[in-house]
């Protein structure tokens, strides 16, 4: 049973093959309810975790991935379909160069055993881009929705960027604590899943 939340996690994964392929295809009402579905399994995969302490170390490290897989690929899918309009092409190089980012800062960290976990301004991000890929979806239908998403997608790089800052701040450099430690800061020692992603890299 534990494992439930790894699977919704795969499931995800294997729903941005899906998204892509329905994007590619214009059915883009059929996209919106695959990226909802999507959404939805990560919201319960949280709870689930959390609830009944179903957390595993492999958990950890599909969750993000998959959040960040299908961010990524409805931006891509998104700048591809309107390359002609540089707002997207520049939010989609700095989601990329964000991301970029996180997983240097990710690499330097594992020589402490340390590993981040997400904490309020990460989830504001994705929050705000899950709502502005929705509108960005819906613009492909309605038009009018156009400025709207324009705005949640503003507001959501600028978030991602002040979330990357605020890692660096509270994360990189605080203190540490272990595994399981109530410290206020999202820097966790975590040898344990330091380790998997060390043997994950070397393969």
């Amino acid at each position: 049973m534990k494992y439930i939340p790894n699977i919704l996690s795969v499931i995800r994964i294997l729903l941005v093959g899906v998204f892509v392929w329905l994007f590619v295809q214009t059915r883009y009402l059929d996209a919106i309810i695959v990226y909802a579905v999507a959404f939805f399994t990560d919201i319960l995969d949280g709870y689930l975790a959390r609830k009944f302490n179903w957390i595993t170390s492999t958990g950890k490290l599909l969750d993000p991935a998959a959040d960040k897989l299908m961010v990524l690929a409805a931006l891509a899918c998104i700048f591809i379909s309107k390359r002609h309009e540089t707002f997207y092409l520049v939010l989609f190089i700095l989601a990329f160069v964000k991301e970029f980012l996180m997983v240097i800062g990710m690499l330097m960290m594992l020589k402490s055993k340390v590993v981040a976990h997400s904490d309020w301004a990460g989830k504001m991000a994705t929050g705000f881009f899950v709502l502005g890929i929705v509108l960005t979806l819906f613009s492909y239908v309605i038009p009018r929705v156009e400025p709207w998403n324009i705005a949640a997608l503003s507001i959501a790089i600028a978030l991602s960027y002040y979330a990357l800052l605020h890692y660096a701040k509270s994360q990189m450099f605080a203190p540490k604590h272990n595994n399981g430690s109530n410290g206020k800061s999202g820097m966790i020692k975590d040898e344990e899943l330091a380790a998997q992603l060390e043997r994950y890299i070397d393969i």
